[in-house]
């Protein structure tokens, strides 16, 4: 028990160190990384994949974005709260970010887990959404020069 926690706070630690003040999340759907967020200002870039129409940024300001998932198809409990993407007939997993975290707000699954994630700025706390494919993690050791990769769309 002693080992776990003296581990935990190693990481921490080391997490701190390598802390450049930044902090991105990488969202990644069937191994490919589709969006990058700086969740400190919601600018984004949106990669040049086979799923970059999938991927909708218009709500980036208000700190909403919309992915693919692969188990997400049936939108009617969305579309009861969330008027933009029934009038843009959204189909995918809708991602928010806040208060520099990032959470799923909305997605299909046989028991939703994802969404009930709660928000995370953390690298050792990955979103994970394994029946629809979908990872969301974060990283604070990524320096703002880095976060413009080479292969992107937006």
């Amino acid at each position: 028990m002693l080992f776990a926690l003296l581990s935990g706070l190693a990481f921490k630690i080391i997490e701190k160190i390598n802390d450049t003040g930044n902090t991105y999340a990488k969202i990644v759907y069937q191994n490919e990384v589709i969006l990058m967020i700086n969740l400190k200002n919601n600018e984004y870039h949106v990669y040049d994949t086979i799923y970059k129409e999938q991927v909708h940024v218009a709500r980036a300001q208000e700190g909403i974005y919309y992915v693919p998932g692969k188990t997400t198809t049936e939108m009617t409990e969305l579309y009861v709260t969330d008027e933009y993407a029934e009038t843009n007939q959204i189909v995918g997993i809708k991602v928010v970010v806040a208060d520099e975290k990032i959470s799923v707000a909305y997605q299909e699954s046989p028991k939703d887990l994802c969404q009930f994630q709660k928000p995370t700025s953390s690298p050792l706390v990955p979103i994970v959404c394994l029946p629809n494919e979908l990872v969301i993690n974060v990283y604070t050791d990524i320096e703002s020069d880095q976060f413009i990769p080479d292969s992107i769309l937006e």
